[in-house]
C-alpha cells in the first residue's frame, strides 16, 4: 500500500471515529435535557388515593406568585412584538408555555402552546431554570437565571456561547 492511501485512510477512520464519539455525547445531552423536561410533566400526574389518604398539596404561597400569564416584547429582525406566556406549576417545576403572538400592529396569533421555560429552582428573589431559545431556525435549550424585580416584573437572563440577552417579563 501507497503511504499516501494509508495516510487517506488512517485519516478517514481517525475523523469516522471522532464523528461518532462527537454525535453520541450530543444525543445523550439532548436526551438528558429532554428527560428532564418529561420528568417535570411526568411528576404532574395524578395518583389516586382515597379520599382520607391524599396527600397535602405541595403548593408553597411565598413562591406560586410567579404562577400566571406573562408578556415580552421582543425587537428583533424575525419578531418585532410581544409573546405571551402562561407559568404553570407541574410538580416541583415551574413551567412557561406560549399562548399567543402580537405583531407591532397589533394583530394576534394563536401560538402551539410550545414549552420555552423550565424554572427548576425558586425561591422569593430568584430561579434557575432552562430556557429554549432560537436562533436561525435551530433551538437550543440553554441555563439561565431569573431575578425578581417586583411581585409583577422579573428578568430572565442567559449566556449561551457568547449569545447573551436579558430578556423582562411583566405580568399580563
Amino acid at each position: 500500500m501507497k503511504d499516501s492511501t494509508l495516510l487517506f485512510r488512517s485519516l478517514a477512520t481517525i475523523i469516522f471515529i471522532a464523528g461518532i464519539a462527537h454525535l453520541t455525547s450530543y444525543a445523550s445531552q439532548k436526551d438528558d435535557i429532554n428527560h428532564n423536561y418529561e420528568e417535570s410533566i411526568d411528576s404532574n400526574q395524578e395518583n389516586v388515593f382515597p379520599e382520607d389518604e391524599k396527600p397535602k398539596s405541595n403548593n408553597n404561597l411565598e413562591t406560586d406568585y410567579i404562577v400566571g400569564k406573562w408578556k415580552v416584547n421582543y425587537n428583533t429582525e424575525d419578531f418585532n412584538g410581544v409573546v405571551f406566556y402562561n407559568i404553570k406549576k407541574e410538580g416541583k417545576y415551574f413551567n412557561a408555555y406560549t399562548y399567543q403572538y402580537q405583531d407591532k400592529n397589533g394583530n394576534s396569533e394563536k401560538a402551539e402552546g410550545f414549552k420555552t421555560l423550565v424554572i427548576k429552582s425558586f425561591d422569593n428573589y430568584q430561579g434557575k431554570g432552562i430556557y429554549v431559545i432560537e436562533y436561525e431556525q435551530q433551538q437550543y435549550q440553554v441555563d439561565c437565571q431569573i431575578d425578581m424585580v417586583d411581585e409583577n416584573t422579573f428578568k430572565l437572563s442567559y449566556d449561551y456561547y457568547g449569545y447573551s440577552d436579558i430578556e423582562t417579563w411583566k405580568r399580563q
